[in-house]
């Protein structure tokens, strides 16, 4: 049986609008906004999945948003 290898240009897509992004930006605002993967995270697993977030869960998301919303008031454009 041959091995059947299956391209997705995906990952590399991805890493180079990761690179795009450090060089367009400081790294500091890049990965802060990067955190908002995080908040789509926990959003799936509790409308999709059903499942509860914890207070310290809560805390995390709260301290994310409060993050992400210095950054954007810090750098207006």
């Amino acid at each position: 049986m041959a091995a059947v290898i299956v391209r997705r240009p995906h990952g590399a897509t991805a890493s180079q609008f990761w690179f795009l992004a450090f060089a367009l930006a400081t790294a500091a605002s890049v990965r802060t906004l990067a955190l908002v993967e995080v908040l789509f995270a926990q959003a799936i697993s509790v409308f999709i999945f059903g499942q509860k977030t914890s207070p310290r869960e809560g805390v995390g998301i709260a301290m994310i948003v409060l993050g992400v919303m210095l950054l954007i008031w810090s750098h207006p454009s």
